[in-house]
């Protein structure tokens, strides 16, 4: 028995890749805060931009990919890996909410977290069995955006992390499980 590749008209499918869906989407150029940011790309349907250049971001607890970004805002998808450990740190420069998707009719969007104040429950989290996505909304007040993850004050999740954050950091105070980007490497 031979496999035959279905065509487009088999699966009554159209293919036109010059075909923009954001066509007649209208961009700010530019947000009061990262609030007004969130806000306005859930209510124009959660825009899929990629930046020019999209990269994976792999970490020790996540990997993640930039959805859309303008200028210093952008949306991050994280797909949290199962039992992750979600250490207490900050995103220095960076505004960040977070919005879990998943296991509820509505996503919860998390109050701001603002520049020197922290989040994460330090411990594992067991009854994350599963993984789970997340949606971070940044607004980059220094520094040109890249991953959120590489913004990073306090114990990290692991190697591959600590890497990810001396990679865009090279000068800051990174060691085996610490990170303190608002430091140089003494």
């Amino acid at each position: 028995m031979s496999y035959i590749e279905p065509t487009p008209k088999d699966l009554n499918m159209k293919f036109a890749p010059s075909i923009n869906p954001y066509a007649n989407l209208i961009i700010p150029e530019t947000w009061n805060d990262v609030k007004e940011f969130a806000d306005w790309w859930i209510a124009i349907g959660m825009p899929i931009l990629f930046p020019k250049n999209p990269e994976v971001f792999l970490s020790d607890d996540a990997t993640a990919i930039c959805l859309f970004r303008k200028d210093k805002f952008q949306v991050e998808l994280y797909l949290i890996h199962p039992q992750p450990i979600v250490p207490a740190h900050e995103h220095p420069g960076v505004e960040v909410i977070k919005m879990r998707l998943g296991n509820r009719d509505i996503p919860m969007m998390s109050e701001v977290l603002k520049d020197g104040h922290s989040h994460g429950a330090g411990i594992r989290l067991e009854a994350e069995e599963k993984g789970f996505p997340l949606i971070a909304f940044q607004h980059w007040l220094e520094g040109e955006p890249s991953t959120i993850a590489s913004k990073w004050k306090g114990p990290t999740a692991g190697p591959i992390h600590d890497s990810l954050i001396k990679r865009f950091n090279p000068t800051a105070h990174v060691t085996a499980g610490y990170a303190d980007i608002t430091k140089t490497q003494e």
